[in-house]
């Protein structure tokens, strides 16, 4: 079944194949080898974001065939919640302080970007991306809008000739507003999450619609969890809505995959 997976190359350099004499990349090279051939992929295989740790947390949730992890937002608000397994039918573990969160904060990725080769941190691989002078143009996710160019120039520069629209190159948004459209980059997607508050008395009615922009995918359909302090509220797909006593809300996109009958 065809999905949206990360695309980045893993690096080990000699001090991590020093200090970890067993680990290898595996035939494919966004996966490591260890522990008796098992493979291991440590960008967050539900919604590929780069990053290797949430504050203290790393990315230490796993399947439980050791193929992928799952990083803090993925875990905490859907897979747990919502009891999924991995794609390969195996349960996602929680919590495990293990080989495979020490090695984590040690390996490094290549950009993402064919033309480029050079190697980072996962900390600082994103903005490199975002930035890298030798990535592909890409247009403009405004519709109607035709302009094209680097991701970085969109983010700073073009963005700003969008009214009440706003650009954020990952798949969390921390500070609604209500009346905006955000778009967002996941996967290397981009996503429009428009967004309106109600008051209702003493609640207020937090209203969300998701798309993925100037394209149809017929394979993913991206899903939002609307969550205050760390507690969800709700998942939502397409038009939706969700009532809470706060004014302020954080939601998290991610693809999830769409089932094909045949």
């Amino acid at each position: 079944m065809e999905q949206l997976l990360p695309k980045n190359a893993i690096y080990l350099d000699e001090e991590v194949k020093e200090e970890y004499p067993a680990v290898a990349l595996g035939s494919d090279s966004s996966f490591l080898n260890f522990r008796k051939l098992k493979d291991l992929r440590p960008i967050c295989f539900h919604c590929g974001d780069h990053n290797l740790s949430y504050g203290a947390k790393y990315f230490w949730h796993r399947c439980g065939s050791f193929k992928h992890f799952f990083c803090y937002y993925c875990f905490d608000y859907s897979l747990k919640k919502y009891s999924h397994t991995c794609v390969d039918g195996k349960p996602i573990l929680d919590e495990c302080r293990t080989i495979e969160h020490l090695l984590c904060g040690k390996i490094k990725f290549e950009c993402q970007w064919p033309a480029c080769k050079q190697i980072f941190g996962g900390s600082t691989l994103k903005k490199h991306e975002i930035s890298c002078a030798v990535q592909p143009k890409r247009e403009c996710p405004v519709d109607g809008c035709g302009w094209s160019g680097k991701l970085d120039e969109m983010e700073s520069q073009h963005f700003k000739t969008h009214e009440n629209s706003k650009l954020i190159l990952r798949n969390v948004v921390l500070k609604l507003e209500s009346g905006k459209d955000f778009y967002l980059l996941i996967l290397g997607q981009f996503v429009l999450a428009r967004y309106v508050a109600e008051e209702l008395g003493e609640v207020f009615q937090h209203n969300f619609s998701l798309k993925v922009c100037k394209e149809v995918l017929s394979f993913a359909k991206p899903v939002g969890l609307v969550s205050v302090n760390h507690t969800l509220l709700k998942k939502i797909e397409g038009d939706d809505s969700v009532k809470s006593i706060r004014r302020n809300v954080v939601l998290f996109v991610y693809f999830e995959t769409v089932q094909q009958f045949t």
